[in-house]
């Protein structure tokens, strides 16, 4: 339970970076005009889309299996 709320708490965190700090900036830099639309929906609503993300991957019963665990 608690490896699946640190996984899901590192999903969203990595989810919420790669959309605000690189993928938006770079697909806003495209000259054209969708293309600028999607980068400023990434630069300001990435981190949202980084928790719905992190909760899905929570609620999907994400996890990892650890060697030694077993069902």
């Amino acid at each position: 339970m608690i490896t699946r709320v640190i996984l899901a708490v590192v999903i969203a965190v990595a989810v919420g970076i790669i959309l605000v700090a690189l993928l938006g900036p770079v697909i806003a830099s495209l000259d054209v005009p969708i293309a600028k639309t999607i980068g400023a929906f990434f630069k300001n609503w990435g981190f949202v889309i980084g928790v719905l993300a992190g909760l899905w991957f929570f609620f999907a019963g994400g996890g990892i299996s650890l060697p030694g665990n077993k069902p």
